[in-house]
């Protein structure tokens, strides 16, 4: 990747014996500034400004993270940096104080004069502004490249760099997308001949991120299964129904479908669009695919509990008229009075199971898990699975009837999944009223938080349903922190939150009821 240079900076530290002098601004290069704090965008969306309410040069979104490199003289606007993406350089610029969350103090900050940066960051030629009423921005340079978007007139783009002939410029747009225009329609901050040239770039079968694989996701619970690539092109529909997979070769698909003739698990053949069915059970979810593909481990519906929620957990009438001295009504003393078994509420909890089948659909046998047993995802290289139980997420063998093993002891949390190294589990949590992406490693230990919601909000801001790349570099999720459900891409370790596709995905509506459907796959 091209080196671009960065606007020097004015940086002004004062000691306890400064504080009532007047400020005197030191000059200093801007990538010599250490990152002082982190700031957390408070509102659904906030514009990074090149000065302080001068020209927007990116949007950000709730929750998106910064680094902290000073603070306006007045305290009321921060110098930070922003990272759009892994492939582009980071953005510099500004925000107001008061639209972001940070746990430093103001005057520990170091002071950053605007007036100072302005002629450094005007000089620099990050910038570009669309000349022609419509810009296509493509694929890679060149009149017979597809088109990703189309940008309008007076739009910013961020300049990267240029073709070796200099007609064509890629750059990086407010909404995160990368590709290239032509250069004769840009009005430059500085010469395009100035600019870098990037010799190697994008292709119509390349991703602008360099993302790999194929995708498949459902819209909602039992709702229409989709496929595209990760390039964020080719979407179409390929069935109805739950969990989608993919097998370790991108070849077939498997899904559960719940229907009057019959619940089953069944496998598609995704260059043939063949569907046949694999087994047939009750209430059968989450398949997960063994790493040679020659088998799928799934979840299924046993049986039923019939018990009354009891502040002595979920009883049966027999097990609380024991507690009751064999009597339907017991007289505990004042304020609670007599209580009968009618009293408490009758619930019916499923108890779900887990079976191995091969692809051929014989040798079901069922595994050895705890009971219930939910959402099971194989180990990328090893004979065993993780899957939710009542208490958190344990692992079972898939060889043998070795006892089941506890790794994470939490309640609340959504389906599970492996790393593709099988180094580390992301997983869904409830921490409060909110839903985050976490990271533990293998072992259940080291829990890490990838998402925080934001610390001002009138409602609950949820992140779900995790779905790693083939090359554990990125996760994609559904999150609602702008007020629908979204599928959303950031880095592995939790960095540039940002949309996924936005304009291949823009028809599609999302549905997520926070029960432990896994919603996308990646491979």
């Amino acid at each position: 990747m091209p080196v671009i240079a960065t606007p020097t900076s004015a940086v002004l530290i004062l000691s306890s014996s400064q504080k009532n002098a007047t400020p005197a601004v030191t000059p200093l290069p801007t990538a010599t500034l250490d990152v002082a704090g982190w700031a957390f965008v408070l509102p659904p969306t906030l514009r990074l400004w090149t000065q302080p309410g001068e020209k927007s040069i990116a949007t950000l979104y709730g929750g998106d993270r910064l680094d902290i490199l000073g603070i306006s003289p007045d305290h009321t606007w921060l110098r930070v940096r922003y990272h759009p993406a892994p492939e582009v350089p980071p953005l510099r610029g500004w925000v107001p104080v008061a639209d972001v969350r940070f746990f430093v103090k103001k005057d520990a900050l170091p002071v950053v004069s605007p007036g100072a940066l302005k002629e450094a960051a005007s000089s620099q030629g990050l910038l570009g502004i669309v000349q022609a009423q419509q810009l296509h921005l493509r694929v890679a340079p060149g009149v017979d490249q597809p088109i990703q978007k189309t940008l309008a007139k007076g739009d910013a783009v961020y300049l990267l760099g240029r073709s070796d002939t200099g007609q064509w410029v890629q750059v990086h747009t407010q909404e995160g997308d990368v590709g290239w225009v032509a250069a004769h329609w840009l009005k430059p901050d500085r010469p395009i001949s100035q600019l870098p040239v990037i010799t190697s770039v994008a292709s119509a079968t390349t991703s602008p991120f360099h993302l790999q694989g194929e995708i498949v996701f459902q819209t909602e619970p039992g709702g229409a299964i989709y496929a595209l690539g990760a390039d964020g092109r080719g979407l179409r529909k390929l069935a109805t129904g739950l969990d989608p997979a993919l097998s370790p070769d991108g070849q077939w698909l498997a899904f559960a479908r719940w229907q009057d003739g019959g619940d089953a698990i069944q496998v598609m053949n995704l260059e043939t669009g063949a569907t046949k069915t694999l087994i047939r059970v009750n209430k059968p979810r989450s398949p997960t695919w063994t790493p040679d593909g020659d088998a799928l481990v799934f979840e299924y519906w046993v049986n039923e509990q019939v018990c009354r929620q009891t502040p002595f957990g979920c009883l049966s009438d027999d097990a609380l008229r024991q507690r009751f001295m064999g009597q339907d009504c017991w007289t505990f003393p004042a304020p609670v009075g007599s209580v009968c078994i009618e009293d408490f509420p009758l619930l019916h909890l499923p108890r779900t199971g887990l079976q191995y089948v091969l692809l051929d659909g014989s040798q079901a046998r069922d595994l050895p898990a705890t009971i219930p047993a939910r959402a099971p995802r194989y180990h990328p290289s090893q004979p065993w699975v993780l899957y939710l139980s009542r208490n958190g997420i344990e692992k079972a063998q898939t060889i043998g009837n070795e006892s089941p093993r506890p790794l994470v002891d939490y309640p609340e949390l959504g389906a599970p999944l492996y790393s593709p190294d099988g180094e580390f589990i992301f997983v869904s949590r409830k921490d409060g009223d909110s839903w985050n992406l976490w990271r533990y490693r293998a072992d259940g230990s080291d829990a890490v938080a990838l998402t925080h919601p934001p610390g001002l909000r009138d409602r609950p801001v949820n992140n779900v349903a995790p779905a790693v790349s083939p090359d554990g570099r990125f996760l994609l999720f559904l999150t609602d922190r702008r007020g629908v459900w979204e599928m959303w891409i950031m880095d592995v370790d939790g960095h540039n939150p940002r949309p996924f596709a936005p304009l291949t995905l823009q028809s599609i509506r999302f549905r997520f009821n926070f029960g432990t459907s896994r919603m996308i796959d990646w491979q």
